[in-house]
Order: C-alpha cells, then structure tokens, then sequence
C-alpha cells in the first residue's frame, strides 16, 4: 500500500514537473516572438521613409489641403495613396496590440501619442468613409485609440522604476481618469485583466519620436 502510493506520488510530481517545463518553454518561445514581431513592425514598416512622411502630412497637411466630405478613398490622388497607407499601418499596429501578436506594453508606450494624434486627423475621413461603404472601417485603429486616450504613461513609467536625469524616481502624475497599460488576454485589448501596474515583472516582457 505505501509503494502504491509513493508511486503516485511521484507519478504526479513528474507530471507537474513536465508540464511546467512545457509551459517554460512556450513562455519563452511566445517572448522571443513577441520581441522579433515588435523589431520587425518598428525596423521595417514604423521607421519606412515614405510612412513617416505620410504620417507627417496626415498630421500637418491633411486637414488644411483637402476637407473630409469625400471620406478617404473621394481624396485626390496622391493624398487618398498617403491617407490610406498611414490608417492601415495603424490598423495593422492596433490588430497586433487587440491579439497581443505583439508585446503591448512595449508597443503602447512607443506609439500612443501618434495613435491619439493620427486617428483624430483622419476620423472626419473614416467617417464618412463609413457612411459611404455601409461599413467600419479601421476599427482597431479607434478601438487602440480609446485605449491610448485613456492610459496614463505616468503608471507604468512609476511602476517600472524609470529616472528623470537628474536620476530622482519617476511618480504618477495623478491625471484624472488615467489608467495604466496592462498586458491583456488574447481578445481583450489594451486595458485587460491579466497584468497589474503593481507587479512591473509582468509588464518589463512586454518611443521613438517618430512614431
């Protein structure tokens, strides 16, 4: 009786042992991905000559050269070329960060200035693009904006410990309604459940001035 159950005992002990080593592995592998994803997003699609070009004029030309009453595919050529690549490169990035197919917090952090800024200077044109089409268009891209507009960059920099230059710690700014970025489940978006601003481990798995 006593061997039987020193056996299963220990039957259940190489079980446990095997599966966390399965799920040790796959965490690793998913931060290798999480970390060749971002790279690549960033080296080759964010730091494209002609998208950052595009992006400027999207924020500083757009609105003052063409109105929106012809949404974005109604704008002249090469305004609707330029509208276009901008909004689906922010909506390929919000897909990513909606799945977490990449780090989200790393992400966030590097571009959710440029998310408020961009998709408030194309949205009278997504608008009526909408209305046009009869359906969403870039609904990711509103969606990581709402995301974006309510975070609050103050937490997480807390959080993880980051310096001023004068190397005094960084401290919330307590901006009203703010939030932190937490990393969420697959499907949740932004803002999930699964991460806490308090445990900095947890973000540090998961901006470069022109994005």
């Amino acid at each position: 009786m006593g061997f039987n159950v020193l056996s299963l005992v220990l039957s259940v002990v190489a079980v446990a042992a095997s599966t966390w080593g399965v799920r040790l592995q796959i965490s690793r592998a998913r931060a290798d991905s999480d970390l060749a994803m971002t790279t690549d997003l960033i080296l080759t699609h964010v730091r494209d000559p002609q998208f950052q070009r595009d992006q400027l004029w999207v924020l500083n030309g757009l609105s003052a050269e063409h109105g929106p009453e012809n949404g974005l595919e109604g704008l002249p050529e090469p305004a609707n070329l330029r509208a276009w690549n901008v909004g689906i490169v922010y909506e390929t990035v919000s897909i990513m960060l909606r799945f977490e197919l990449t780090n989200p917090v790393i992400l966030m952090s590097l571009a959710q200035h440029r998310i408020v800024k961009t998709w408030e200077a194309l949205e009278p044109y997504v608008a009526v693009e909408r209305e046009r089409r009869g359906r969403v268009v870039f609904p990711f891209f509103e969606d990581a904006y709402v995301a974006a507009k309510a975070a609050d960059p103050s937490l997480l920099y807390a959080s993880l410990g980051l310096r001023k230059a004068d190397g005094s710690p960084r401290v919330p700014d307590g901006r009203a309604g703010g939030a932190p970025w937490r990393a969420p489940g697959r499907g949740r978006g932004i803002g999930g459940r699964r991460s806490s601003p308090t445990r900095p481990t947890r973000l540090t798995r998961r901006r470069t001035p022109g994005f």
